[in-house]
């Protein structure tokens, strides 16, 4: 099968890659630098210079591929790189490229803060950020354009991945907001290759997240015990008021947009870390899906390589 990957130089992305070359598959990626290109070269697929501003690339890979496997955009970028524009813009012109078939990588952001209930497919998203917000609006467009598969992903850790804060705990300075007590949907990096190749030509809507979903507080545990070494992550919301938190966040983002900086302290950045939502994924299991990381403690081990 031919495959066209958005984001095929980020780390998802790279382990898709890689799992599509296995498969088989004639893989296209785009890349948006020299550094991307190789990252995307490493991974097996043969890169193409430019990103979803170009719409003459875009549709030359559309029409050379069967499905495309849109993997870009973000929470935040540099300077005015806001969630819209990462999202929904991004989205808008993948579409006006006209892919034949899509699997569009969502965010279990769409469902903001549920109160740690369960959620399951059919349920109406309510976004309490400005990233969940694009990114249930570009779930809109994608189901306003043909064929489709959405999946709404949970965080995703593995090797090398942020989520770990593997160096932060290790030099005992890893803080987060909120108390963590909070449920985020997590999944390994495996796992969701391999759900996003298991439900490429499914359709509709689905959650991809690990089956079992502990607070945060009990994740991070898990992974300090597996370094066996640092600080346990420690939650700041206890000794600093959520106003001031909020202020602070605001005006940091402010001035790195300003100044043309990637702002990781944000509105947004507080409540994704603060939201509790636990995704159901009975229909993914129904469907004959198998874990290799039911278990986040194994997961955990896995991707520190304990």
């Amino acid at each position: 099968m031919r495959v066209f990957v958005t984001g095929g130089s980020g780390r998802i992305g790279r382990h898709l890659i890689a799992a599509l070359i296995e498969r088989g598959d004639q893989v296209l990626a785009l890349a948006r630098s020299a550094e991307a290109r190789q990252k995307v070269e490493a991974a097996g697929a043969e890169a193409l210079i430019g990103s979803l501003d170009d719409a003459e690339v875009l549709a030359r890979a559309c029409s050379a591929s069967e499905i495309v496997f849109h993997l870009a955009g973000g929470v935040r970028g540099k300077g005015q790189q806001t969630p819209h524009r990462l999202n929904v813009e991004g989205t808008q012109a993948l579409l006006a490229a006209g892919p034949k078939r899509l699997l569009f990588v969502s965010s279990a952001a769409v469902y903001g803060d549920r109160s740690n209930l369960w959620v399951e497919e059919d349920f109406e998203p309510s976004p309490n950020t400005r990233y969940g917000r694009s990114k249930a609006e570009a779930e809109a467009l994608v189901r306003a354009h043909g064929e489709h598969t959405i999946v709404r992903l949970a965080a995703v850790y593995g090797p090398g991945f942020e989520m770990m804060m593997e160096q932060r705990i290790r030099a005992g300075q890893a803080w987060l907001p909120g108390e963590g007590r909070n449920f985020m949907p997590l999944v390994h990096v495996d796992d969701a290759v391999a759900a996003l190749l298991h439900v490429q030509e499914e359709g509709g809507i689905w959650h991809v997240a690990g089956p079992e979903q502990p607070s945060l507080g009990e994740f991070f545990a898990h992974v300090h015990r597996a370094l066996g070494k640092g600080r346990p992550v420690r939650f700041w919301s206890t000794w600093l008021p959520s106003y001031l938190q909020q202020s602070l966040a605001r005006n940091n983002e402010r001035l790195q947009s300003r100044i043309g900086g990637r702002p990781r302290f944000t509105p947004d950045a507080l409540k994704l870390w603060t939201a509790s939502v636990r995704l159901r994924t009975d229909k993914l299991r129904d469907s004959g899906f198998q874990w290799r990381w039911p278990l986040v403690e194994g997961g955990v081990r896995a991707a520190i390589g304990s």
